[in-house]
């Protein structure tokens, strides 16, 4: 799988994250009591005891991987904390978009995982709580943005902006010729040159050229690359974009 998850406890035993161990120990009392990272990640797994303690050491982690740059060690450590979580949302997500592969759904999973925990404040209280509601909002939010890419673009455009790489491996030569062909008639080399064409024919504007390039091309979320008081306009101009490209 993307991230390796059957790799991730034989991971928690280098000697790398083993000293880090040792150095958080040092530095927050909260971890005194735990041998190592697989003790402290069985006692975050139960959910008969220590809410209060667990806020804590989990608070005082992503501090700790917010702040320096041995802490972005610990991705490997939050990995293994929300692993049900990320299984979970997997299993219940995965359904919504077959196109989308099992390995890039769990990668992607995990990227926004570590992404929030990278730049979010986080309270210190219902710690995983929050984190994980979080993240199936920004898991739903993703694999929307693919749905519409799906519903608005025909299957070969989709293919061409490189969405799809399942379909793309089924491709036969009739299809990339079909593609070619296009390609060759429009005159232009790739995604972006289309995107440039069409943009210059005023078939979509500029601003839709770029939201498309970033998030089809660039494989980046609306959310990344908008402010949070422009995300529902760039949503609305987005769909809109893609609607245009597939008239």
């Amino acid at each position: 799988m993307g991230f390796a998850f059957a790799g991730i406890r034989k991971e928690l035993d280098s000697p790398e994250l083993g000293k880090l161990f040792r150095r958080l120990q040092a530095d927050c009392p909260y971890l005194a009591p735990f041998p190592d990272w697989h003790a402290v990640i069985a006692f975050l797994h139960d959910r008969k005891r220590g809410y209060r303690l667990k806020d804590r050491i989990l608070w005082r982690l992503i501090r700790c991987h917010q702040q320096g740059d041995q802490g972005k060690k610990l991705g490997v450590v939050f990995l293994a904390v929300f692993t049900p979580a990320i299984l979970s949302i997997y299993k219940h997500e995965r359904k919504r978009c077959p196109f989308f592969g099992d390995e890039d759904l769990l990668q992607e999973i995990c990227t926004l995982l570590l992404r929030m925990l990278s730049e979010t404040k986080i309270l210190s209280d219902k710690v995983a709580v929050r984190i994980v509601c979080q993240l199936r909002n920004d898991v739903r939010d993703l694999l929307d943005e693919r749905s519409l890419d799906w519903e608005w673009l025909h299957t070969d455009v989709l293919n061409l902006f490189g969405a799809d790489a399942d379909a793309r491996e089924s491709q036969t030569p009739i299809d990339e010729s079909g593609i070619g062909a296009l390609m060759d008639l429009l005159g232009v080399a790739d995604a972006r040159g289309l995107l440039d064409l069409l943009a210059r024919r005023r078939v979509i504007d500029w601003e839709g050229k770029r939201i498309i390039e970033a998030t089809l091309i660039g494989r980046k979320t609306l959310k990344e690359i908008s402010r949070p008081e422009e995300y529902e306009r760039l949503k609305y101009h987005r769909a809109s974009t893609l609607k245009a490209i597939r008239d």
